[in-house]
């Protein structure tokens, strides 16, 4: 069975443990999820090739420029000039989707909402606003866009052949039967006085809304962000895994967030970068530090390539999953620095998904290989060709990194603070929320 790679890339607001598409790759799925820390919409790219990735979702900032990077579109995306998804067809190029029109249009109608004939205002005219609009008015709604600026609005509305006025418009709102809020968190504008029982609202922002308590208040029908999320997820697993995806079990992915894992693990090749990277990690969130190498090394009182020499790699790769699972089933929170074959064993990939965060340094194998001492590495040192030797590990074991990932960062040609920054961020905003 091959293992597909998909990647969300962007700024999300759910955790990694909770992805919409796939719920992490089980033990036998066929699919893995993992949030890709892109800096940018060209590092996303890059990163999408690199690692042959079968597809992506793209989250803001990166949907309008991942479109234009993209020659191979759809027509929504043609007339949005967005992207939130992006697969690659049989002849491996890429192909740019979106699909939030659909989750529109899907929310309303999980809701028993036809907007056909009714009056609806669209808060915001960035990508959500512009899908909004779109799936509103080809379904018959008389649309009108409401915006800060003005200018954009206008433009907007020219393009969908809709109407749009100002965002300070309480009659407009007031007056509406579908209010869409597409304005980022911490925008609020509606008052509580505009709204009334015969209105419903879609809500982009999956929490932290004040509509939604608002809506309460006035007996307002409220419809949260997580069924715009789901219902624009549906057809891109479609798009993904070219099969009908379970609704009801992505609801329930959404609905039921596990907490946070205890530990936070770090995975990938030799040369990565790892043991730097937990360290500083370590030091940076003030909890305990723990590398499988340095234990084992410890433990035997010689090297891990004096170890393989003497004992075997299967000694080794023994005694290096039997340390993992004493790390990964302590219940004191650790920073876990994983040699890079661990994620072999079935059993450590286990209980890495289940009992950590999983950190996947990634960087070219040239790079990892200019970065250590292959004579110091058994695998690579009794083969004729290092480097090719390097390239065949790690194209074996890229679908195991990319199993038990959550978040992956690319180190390649970045410094250990960079890096560091990248995953103090990550941790902050896109995981922690």
């Amino acid at each position: 069975m091959t293992t597909k790679l998909f990647a969300v890339t962007g700024r999300p607001a759910l955790h990694s443990k909770s992805p919409l598409l796939f719920a992490g790759a089980y033990p036998g799925s066929p699919h893995a999820y993992f949030r890709l820390a892109a800096r940018s919409p060209g590092e996303a790219l890059r990163l999408f090739e690199e690692l042959d990735l079968s597809g992506m979702n793209v989250t803001a900032p990166f949907k309008t420029d991942i479109a234009r990077l993209i020659d191979q579109r759809s027509p929504e995306v043609q007339l949005l000039g967005a992207a939130n998804t992006v697969t690659r067809d049989p002849l491996g190029r890429l192909r740019a989707h979106n699909t939030d029109p659909l989750g529109v249009d899907g929310a309303l109608a999980a809701a028993g909402v036809d907007p056909r004939d009714k009056t609806c205002i669209v808060l915001g005219a960035g990508g959500a606003g512009t899908a909004a609009a779109h799936a509103l008015q080809r379904a018959g709604a008389r649309v009108t866009v409401l915006n800060r600026n003005v200018d954009k609005a206008r433009a907007l509305a020219a393009r969908l052949s809709c109407a749009h006025a100002p965002l300070d418009s309480p009659s407009l709102i007031a007056a509406a039967d579908v209010i869409v809020n597409t304005l980022p968190p911490g925008v609020e504008i509606v008052r509580e006085e505009w709204l009334s029982a015969r209105q419903v609202i879609l809500d982009a922002l999956y929490r932290g809304s004040a509509l939604r308590e608002q809506a309460a208040r006035r007996r307002a029908a409220y419809i949260d962000g997580m069924q715009w999320l789901l219902h624009q997820g549906a057809p891109a697993y479609r798009l993904f895994a070219g099969v009908e995806p379970n609704l009801d079990g992505m609801e329930q992915a959404l609905r039921d967030q596990p907490p946070l894992p205890r530990h936070i693990a770090f995975v990938g090749f030799m040369g990565a970068g790892k043991s730097t990277a937990a360290r500083a990690l370590a030091g940076k969130l003030g909890l305990a530090l723990a590398d499988s190498d340095k234990i084992i090394e410890q433990q035997n009182g010689k090297s891990i390539p004096r170890q393989i020499q003497e004992d075997g790699e299967a000694s080794f790769r023994e005694q290096e999953e039997k340390t993992l699972r004493a790390l990964l089933l302590a219940n004191s929170p650790t920073i876990i620095s994983c040699g890079g074959g661990a994620v072999n064993n079935p059993e450590t990939r286990a209980l890495l998904r289940a009992r950590a965060l999983v950190i996947w340094l990634h960087a070219s194998t040239e790079q990892c290989l200019r970065r250590i001492n292959i004579a110091s590495r058994p695998l690579l040192a009794r083969s004729d060709d290092p480097r090719q030797a390097a390239a065949e590990i790690y194209r074996t074991r890229k679908h195991l990194y990319a199993s038990v990932a959550d978040l992956l960062v690319d180190t390649s040609g970045r410094t250990s603070e960079q890096v560091n920054q990248i995953i103090h961020e990550e941790i902050n905003t896109c995981i922690r929320g």
